[in-house]
């Protein structure tokens, strides 16, 4: 799958408070799809110093992961990563 198409249907992921999509926000850092598959960098610690303020903003972030997750379905080495702290946020098991 290419880049470009990637970002495409990323755009129809919106951010939960502002129901805008998290391309147009710069949620998305970068998207790489070559033959280990696709991974796309997300900004959604950015800003986040104090561990309250992370767990409050967990909810946001998890429905943000799970409607990409679900919009890329079909993408084959799927990985959501963030851009600041290269956590992880999918696939959540390693196999």
């Amino acid at each position: 799958m290419e880049t470009e198409e990637i970002y495409e249907r990323l755009k129809r992921v919106k951010e939960p408070i502002t129901e805008m999509d998290v391309v147009s926000l710069g949620l998305v850092d970068k998207v790489i799809a070559d033959e280990d598959g696709v991974r796309i960098y997300l900004h959604l610690s950015e800003g986040l110093r104090h561990p309250f303020q992370h767990a409050l903003s967990w909810p946001v972030r998890w429905r943000i992961v799970r409607d990409i997750v679900d919009t890329l379905d079909d993408v084959a080495g799927l990985e959501i990563i963030d851009s600041r702290t290269l956590e992880r946020y999918y696939p959540l098991e390693e196999d």
